[in-house]
Order: C-alpha cells, then sequence, then structure tokens
C-alpha cells in the first residue's frame, strides 16, 4: 500500500475516534418508557450512564405505551421501551422482556391464605381496574375474555390502584415490574396462575427506527439498557 494513503487511512480512524469520543463526552439522548420501567428499574441504569458519561444530556418521557411508540416514530425520543408491539414498517420491535401478572390484596383477605390464585378465584372479589389506555389493563382483558371482573373502581395510576387495595375497596392484577408500588406490610401478592396453561404475561419491547442510526451516545445507551434488563420480580409474602 502506499505510504501516504496508509498515513491518511490511520489519519482518518485517528478522527473517526476522536468524533466518536466527542459524541459520547457531549450530546443528548431522549428516552420514552413505561412508567413501571421508568420508575421502578430504569434509573439505575440511567445513574450509570449518567456516571461513564457526564457530558450527555437525558431526557425521559415516561408515558403510555401508544404515546412511547409515537415519540419514536416523531423523532421526539430515540428509542423506547413499550408493551406495543408495532407495525410501521419504518420501526423496529425488538424483544425486550416479559413479566408476570399478579394479585395484590390486604394481607388479611381470604386470597392472601393462597399460594397461587387463578383468573376465577381474583374475579368472584370487587375489583380495582386500570385505565383502558394502560397496557397492562389492555393485556388483561385480552387475556381473560369473554370473562370480566366486579370493577368497582377504574383509576389512572399504580398509586392509587395500591391505596385502594390497601383501603380494602378490592384486590387488583398487576405486572410484575410494577410491585414496588405495592411492597407494603399491609398487603400480600400472590403469582396468578393459569393452571395448565402459559402464565399471562406482558410483553416489552425496545423500539428504534429503522431508517435512522442512532447516535454514539444513544447506542451506547441502548446497550447499557440490553445489558441490564430487569430481573423478574418475586412475590413478597
Amino acid at each position: 500500500m502506499n505510504p501516504r494513503r496508509a498515513l491518511l487511512r490511520e489519519f482518518d480512524g485517528v478522527l473517526g475516534d476522536l468524533s466518536d469520543h466527542v459524541a459520547m463526552r457531549r450530546g443528548r439522548v431522549a428516552v420514552a418508557a413505561l412508567p413501571s420501567l421508568a420508575a421502578g428499574w430504569l434509573p439505575r441504569v440511567f445513574a450509570g450512564f449518567r456516571a461513564a458519561w457526564p457530558g450527555v444530556e437525558l431526557a425521559l418521557y415516561d408515558a403510555l405505551s401508544e404515546q412511547c411508540v409515537e415519540m419514536v416514530k416523531s423523532g421526539k425520543a430515540d428509542f423506547a421501551l413499550a408493551s406495543t408491539q408495532v407495525n410501521e414498517p419504518e420501526l423496529s420491535a425488538e424483544p425486550y422482556c416479559s413479566d408476570r401478572f399478579y394479585l395484590v390484596c390486604p394481607r388479611a383477605h381470604p386470597l392472601a391464605r393462597k399460594k397461587t390464585v387463578s383468573v376465577d378465584d381474583v374475579a368472584a372479589w370487587p375489583f380495582i381496574q386500570l385505565s383502558r389506555a394502560s397496557s397492562a389493563r389492555q393485556h388483561l382483558d385480552a387475556a381473560i375474555f369473554p370473562r370480566q371482573m366486579q370493577t368497582v373502581l377504574e383509576v389512572e395510576h399504580l398509586a392509587t390502584v395500591a391505596g385502594m387495595v390497601e383501603a380494602c375497596v378490592g384486590v387488583s392484577l398487576v405486572p410484575g415490574l410494577t410491585l414496588f408500588h405495592f411492597e407494603r406490610d399491609t398487603l400480600a401478592i400472590r403469582p396468578l396462575s393459569s393452571r395448565g396453561a402459559p402464565p399471562l404475561r406482558r410483553a416489552v419491547y425496545l423500539v428504534t427506527r429503522r431508517d435512522r442510526s442512532l447516535s454514539v451516545a444513544a447506542q451506547a445507551l441502548v446497550e447499557a439498557v440490553r445489558a441490564q434488563r430487569p430481573a423478574e420480580r418475586r412475590a413478597a409474602g
């Protein structure tokens, strides 16, 4: 190889490495995520990323699943963690993780005496529902159809569900990634069994655009997210 060309190629490589280094030290990454992930698991990922790359600005949009997907589609977010499977050709939805559903009820409730409960067990009691826009509600409704719960309240936020369950207004079924809201001495958490069928699970996807490359900083955060997938929550007593 011509020595001059070899030198120029080496110089171009050095400039590329330097450009990548600068891009990691400066820049902005925007993430859209389900509230259960944004509050319970993502903070430690963000903390580690900020410690490694303090010059990169992070933006987080904690939103419902369909909104998360729309933010990636519009370019407002670089990537999303959502539970909606996407069909748009410009988007990619990589299976990321899944979580089982659990019963949450007062510790003195009759269902708390069981090691596991079925949907039929739960359907016999007053039930606190999340709003129809939530991914947890959509997965639950689809899984139990045509059965229906004895809904006494429909609320927007998991903290409200926890308060109502604690006050004995009703019981509820929630995904495992949300259980940190319910880890109280007054509440019991029990796995939902399907009695021979596969467990009811909510799938979570990592959503990106196919037609745009991620920045160096955004790609680094995606890799951190892939490397630190949330562990399956274990039911407390």
